[in-house]
């Protein structure tokens, strides 16, 4: 079998805690080229990659009994150092120049492109929500902003 090749907001099948069950997840974070963290597209849960049944086991993990659900054995980070290191994950990739867009309500943004916010900082746009909303991974989290408004004519 192939190897696959996944990284952060790649989809993958997991197991689910809180809906008990495998189910989709988007890969949040990563160390290497060993998945860490993962969001369920179901309840949108944020938790330690917990691999679906019937997948090889990775060294560092055990199987518990009732669930087949695999834990990860390392202590996780605190929610604020989750948020920065998915952050450095998404920057890593960042072009030197030209420099981030500086963000406007006003104007329109495409998935990948980095942003400058007065208040967040720089961050990279992971998806288009809406006709008028995109989600952005700034160091302090993903955070939904406005974009596409039409000036009012006043």
């Amino acid at each position: 079998m192939a190897s696959m090749s996944v990284g952060p907001g790649d989809d993958i099948d997991a197991w689910c805690g809180k809906c008990l069950m495998v189910l989709s997840h988007r890969i949040i974070a990563m160390v290497g080229s060993q998945v860490k963290k993962v969001e369920c597209l179901t309840c949108h849960a944020v938790h330690a990659y917990k691999r679906g049944v019937g997948e090889k086991r990775s060294e560092g993990t055990s199987r518990t009994s009732t669930s087949g659900a695999v834990r990860v054995s390392k202590s996780s980070p605190s929610k604020s150092g989750k948020a920065e290191n998915e952050w450095k994950v998404f920057m890593a990739e960042a072009p030197d120049d030209p420099a981030p867009r500086r963000y406007n309500v006003f104007e329109s943004f495409s998935v990948s492109e980095f942003i400058d916010h007065p208040t967040f900082g720089v961050g990279k746009v992971i998806e288009i929500t809406g006709a008028e909303k995109i989600l952005v991974i700034f160091k302090e989290g993903r955070k939904t902003l406005v974009c596409n408004r039409a000036r009012s004519s006043g």
